[in-house]
């Protein structure tokens, strides 16, 4: 955002100047009435789709070397458009667009390309930086951004590149996602292990969620893979969080017809 002085005004809107009295329009629907010639304005500049810069009051999802996860609105043959919340959609080059949804999140380095347009990078590897092997960061945000055979790829905390493995994930992720997690280990390569913040008031609400419309068909015998794909929690999860119901006297396990335990609400 940049905070511009208002010059002059015409009918299209409002003319501002930075120090260097360089100009850029304010359209008319960004205009208010406490603006005059002379008062500041905090605004957002970018090129239309007619590569004229333009001011916009709009403060957009993300600004220049941010790392954020974004919405596919359009898919085309070189690639896909972004929502980053302002008129101009935000594309991303891809080599093979076919693979993306319509409302899939990606997650992305917004940066700029030759022609100082704002654009989308999805190669990430090539933005994110390696941890000392030293580093006492421990508790840190987490945004994973590929899903591989062993886990996830992610950046921590806006900058560095960490993996969560499978054996680590104790809740479901998706890609996008804004997680709170922990570093457990930092390799001779820089990247980082990482573990999940177990979130137990969370998985309390998805569980009492889920019995508020009906029983639970699960106990502490179910498989893990059921539990996990059902509630999007690991089983030692679920045991953990039922148990806490259970002495907060807000669940219970009934014997069904068959006489296997099921969740029922208190």
């Amino acid at each position: 955002m940049q905070h511009l002085k208002v010059s002059r005004f015409s009918k299209s809107g409002a003319y501002l100047i930075d120090d260097d009295k360089n100009e850029v329009l304010l359209p008319n629907r960004y205009i208010t009435d406490e603006m005059i010639i002379g008062s500041f304005v905090w605004v957002f500049v970018y090129s239309d789709s007619e590569d004229r810069l333009v001011a916009i009051t709009t403060i957009p999802k993300g600004f220049v070397g941010d790392i954020l996860s974004l919405e596919v609105i359009d898919i085309v043959e070189n690639g896909a458009y972004l929502n980053l919340g302002i008129p101009k959609d935000l594309f991303m080059p891809s080599k093979n667009p076919s693979k993306l949804k319509i409302g899939q999140k990606v997650v992305i380095k917004l940066t700029l390309d030759k022609q100082n347009r704002l654009i989308a990078r999805q190669n990430l590897d090539n933005y994110l930086k390696k941890l000392n092997i030293n580093s006492r960061i421990k508790n840190v945000d987490i945004l994973p951004f590929l899903k591989t055979d062993i886990g996830f790829n992610c950046v921590v905390n806006n900058e560095y590149f960490g993996v969560i493995h499978n054996n680590d994930i104790n809740m479901k992720i998706n890609i996008g996602d804004n997680i709170k997690g922990i570093i457990k280990k930092i390799r001779k390569d820089g990247k980082a292990d990482l573990g999940l913040v177990s979130n137990i008031n969370l998985a309390k609400n998805i569980i009492l969620d889920k019995l508020s419309d009906s029983v639970l068909k699960f106990n502490f015998d179910s498989n893990s893979k059921e539990i996990f794909e059902y509630l999007g929690i690991s089983k030692k999860l679920f045991k953990s969080v039922v148990s806490s119901l259970i002495k907060e006297n807000k669940a219970k396990f009934i014997k069904d017809s068959n006489g296997n335990f099921e969740l029922h609400k208190i």
